[in-house]
């Protein structure tokens, strides 16, 4: 990689890269980082994916309509448990990380850090809720179990809020998905949250009602990547069309005397 600072007047290869300071950046793909990252977060969430789908197959004590997700903690598969939520969490982190940077400049500092704050409760309430396991059911609450729900709940609420966020006021389709979707995740939080925290007539079906916001919201986080994805690309130079000589453009040849004899006999 070459970076290479201009002269006046003197023209930018193609294909440069600018960066603030006006320096231009030949030979290499600016790009490569951010790819590789966002790679990397779609290869722990696909794997994400792919665990949960093993437990629900291999788990045999986990009814899904009854039971919770976290009950998967509570059985001889554990681990894969664990292993499945971490690898989301990384996978989050590894796909929001644009917005960290250039992709939050278009929503203004206070909507980008509260987005920020929204979207680390959910990647820290995904890595709190394996550290601390829920309460088995009938048995007494503890303090890890309260801490577990706790963390559920800011989890899940925190990635749809913070799209909604990022979101807001930003054109194109992909926003508009956004917006859809994680207003469809809140609104299916309520009954879960309902069923889950207190006594209500949905507590039987608890477990379709998590595992439903929980395919939402996988989707709202890839949703959401694509849209920092949009907003942080950088600023390149375009490819100019090759001209005979720059200089003929500010300083214009005039016209032969051979030119106003022809157009006068014409």
């Amino acid at each position: 990689m070459t970076t290479v600072r201009p002269a006046v007047g003197r023209p930018i290869e193609a294909g440069a890269v600018v960066d603030a300071g006006g320096a231009a950046t030949v030979g290499a793909d600016p790009d490569l980082p951010a790819r590789a990252t966002r790679a990397a977060g779609l290869c722990a969430t696909a794997l994400s994916m792919l665990l949960f789908g093993v437990l629900h197959v291999t788990a045999h004590r986990v009814h899904p309509v009854r039971d919770t997700l976290s009950d998967y903690a509570l059985t001889r598969d554990g681990r894969l448990f664990g292993a499945a939520v971490l690898a989301l969490a990384a996978g989050s982190a590894l796909l929001l990380a644009p917005f960290a940077g250039p992709a939050a400049r278009r929503i203004g500092r206070l909507r980008a850090l509260a987005a920020r704050v929204a979207f680390g409760a959910w990647c820290l309430g995904l890595t709190v809720l394996v550290a601390f396991p829920r309460d088995p059911v009938g048995a007494p609450a503890t303090v890890a179990g309260d801490i577990h729900r706790l963390a559920a709940v800011a989890a899940l609420c925190g990635l749809p809020v913070g799209a909604l966020l990022t979101a807001v006021r930003h054109p194109g389709r992909c926003a508009g998905a956004v917006l859809v979707a994680s207003a469809g995740c809140l609104l299916a939080l309520v009954p879960f949250v309902a069923a889950y925290l207190v006594a209500s007539p949905l507590r039987p079906a608890v477990g379709l009602i998590e595992r439903a916001v929980s395919l939402g919201e996988v989707v709202v986080l890839l949703l959401t990547a694509r849209l920092c994805r949009a907003g942080g690309e950088p600023f390149r130079v375009p490819r100019r069309t090759p001209t005979a000589d720059p200089r003929a453009a500010r300083h214009p040849r005039k016209p032969s005397q051979d030119h106003f004899t022809e157009t006068h006999r014409s």
